[in-house]
């Protein structure tokens, strides 16, 4: 996991954010953030399996997502 340790704890201070103002932007706890820094929770678990289950549907993620907030969250990503 050191290279999920090194892209997000890059990305982050690249961006110029400490681990606070990142946590507070993401709307997530810093103890989160701080577990996916150290490695000790893993990033790719979740959404590997639901990219899977997407290939094997052969939908788009979401398709089968039903949570207005994830929703909201992938249309904004997918605009840049």
């Amino acid at each position: 996991m050191d290279n999920q340790k090194s892209n997000l704890q890059g990305l982050r201070k690249k961006a110029g954010l400490s681990q606070s103002k990142l946590a507070a932007a993401a709307g997530i706890n810093v103890q989160v953030l701080q577990q996916y820094e150290r490695g000790a929770r893993d990033l790719n678990g979740a959404k590997l399996t639901l990219l899977k289950i997407c290939n094997a549907l052969e939908c788009r993620l979401v398709d089968i997502i039903t949570d207005n907030d994830t929703l909201d969250q992938l249309g904004s990503y997918g605009e840049r």
